[in-house]
């Protein structure tokens, strides 16, 4: 049985990670009123606010400043448009996803080196302390490449969260629970993710002491401070598991290392998987980046922090909760392949409710948005369970990093392409082809990974059926 100290470090690591992604995410939610308060980005027609009870003008469908400012309600004599910084443009799309990945991918190999080092809940504190700082000072930035700094600091210290806590959970679980915990820790994200449009909307407009966004930020940065002292004077780093005896075979292993792992990825199975890992990646980012934007274009005056957060804490936890579940139970009766089945499928169910949160009108939407995620979220545990099963155990936390690498560079960067996609099919068409469309692209990929797994495991098993007798070499005496 696992001691209660052990859970409670579990809580600490969760905790470190859901603020993390609080302020991961935060910037989405509140890209408009800092780009209107900083002035970066693209201007567009907006809605003014309060919103004239008799408007019958969508100001979205302005295309000019002239007619924009033209647009008033003859009951009040107001302005209904106003011609303002809308959030989005090639600077939001930089501050959002390159900037954060850069850092995050590059700072995520020094911390991973670090943590089989050092003490890793001590490291985690620090990291804390920093994505903490760097979230509570974004509150305070005046001009844009502040934005961009802080950005990535804040990422230096996310980047300890996922490394940090698996090296942990390893150590003080077994196979039982090991998978238990570490689904635990990963709920961090997708809380995190939800509390960001609570957060990013009601603090916001709040207006604390007339600094709107900017307490938003601030009071997210704080919690982090009390984790990382929890962390550093109450919680107990656990001793390692033993490695095992250094002998002459695994020198020659280690000497060979780079060169299988560059090895690995041109297996079929392993290229499909980081391909369609990367895709699907890049289309979550993609609404994750633009949802609180989309909803304000398309469905302006939507309560959407209230609804947003419980969709996203609810539908992404069940459907990572969901997906393991389902998937272990196929696996045990079908083989590795089925897991890869199951991605695909999970993502081609999840498409189509996809379109409707596009096209759907509130509150529609976000029921769709709800479906969408328990669908779609079961992805990222099944992928990594698959890695594990078909790298080779002397190896597979190295090509895992690489694969992480390599999908995190792609996922957090592609998302740029947003813009001049918006240019020639609109924000709503962009984000079609984008989300629902790479879903399907994914899955696809997924469900060819599958046939790939399949092929492989039927060519062992003809393999093994070959007689003992034919296996062995023939002298030359003979």
């Amino acid at each position: 049985m696992v001691e209660a100290k052990w859970w409670y470090l579990v809580s600490l690591l969760t905790c470190s990670y859901i603020f993390g992604e609080l302020s991961h995410f935060l910037i989405g939610i509140v890209s408009r009123p800092i780009a209107q308060e900083l002035e970066y980005g693209d201007q567009s027609c907006l809605q003014a606010l309060p919103y004239p009870t008799d408007n019958q003008t969508r100001c979205d469908q302005v295309s000019t400043e002239t007619e924009c400012v033209g647009q008033v309600t003859g009951s009040l004599n107001a302005s209904v448009c106003t011609w303002t910084f809308n959030g989005q443009g090639l600077e939001y799309q930089i501050l959002a996803g390159p900037s954060f990945i850069f850092a995050f991918t590059i700072a995520g190999v020094f911390i991973g080196f670090a943590a089989d080092r050092y003490n890793r809940k001590n490291l985690l504190a620090i990291a804390t302390i920093v994505f903490s700082a760097a979230t509570l000072l974004t509150g305070f930035s005046q001009e844009f490449w502040h934005l961009i700094i802080l950005r990535m600091l804040l990422a230096v210290g996310e980047s300890a969260c996922q490394p940090v806590s698996a090296g942990l959970v390893n150590d003080i679980f077994d196979d039982r629970l090991r998978g238990v915990a570490m689904g635990i820790i990963n709920l961090g994200i997708y809380i995190g993710y939800g509390l960001s449009y609570a957060f990013g909307n009601y603090i916001t407009a709040a207006n604390i002491l007339d600094m709107g966004w900017r307490w938003s930020y601030i009071i997210s940065g704080i919690p982090g401070f009390f984790i990382a002292v929890l962390l550093l004077f109450t919680a107990r780093e656990p001793s390692r598991r033993a490695s095992e005896t250094d002998s002459s075979k695994e020198k020659e292993v280690k000497r060979r290392n780079i060169k299988d792992v560059v090895f690995q990825f041109f297996r079929p199975v392993i290229l499909l998987l980081c391909t369609a890992a990367s895709v699907r990646h890049t289309a979550g980012y993609c609404w994750a980046y633009s949802t609180q934007m989309f909803y304000d274009t398309y469905h302006p005056g939507v309560d959407i922090g209230t609804w947003m957060t419980l969709v996203s804490i609810f539908g992404g936890s069940f459907g990572i909760i969901a997906g393991g579940f389902v998937s272990d139970r196929v696996v045990s009766k079908v083989g590795l392949h089925a897991r890869a089945w199951v991605l695909g499928l999970s993502q081609l169910l999840a498409a189509p409710f996809a379109i409707g949160v596009l096209l759907l009108p509130a509150p529609y939407t976000f029921i769709s948005l709800l479906i969408s995620y328990i669908f779609a979220e079961t992805w990222f545990g099944i992928l990594f369970a698959v890695l594990v099963e078909v790298l080779p155990s002397y190896m597979s936390s190295t090509t895992i990093g690489v694969f992480l690498f390599i999908m995190n560079n792609v996922g957090g960067n592609l998302p740029v392409i947003v813009e001049p996609l918006k240019q020639l099919m609109g924000f709503r068409g962009a984000l079609l082809l984008l989300y629902p469309g790479f879903y399907i692209i994914s899955a696809l990929l997924f469900i060819f990974a599958g046939f790939s797994l399949r092929g492989s495991a039927m060519a062992d098993d003809q393999e093994k059926q070959v007689p003992e007798a034919l296996m062995e070499p023939i002298s030359g005496n003979e």
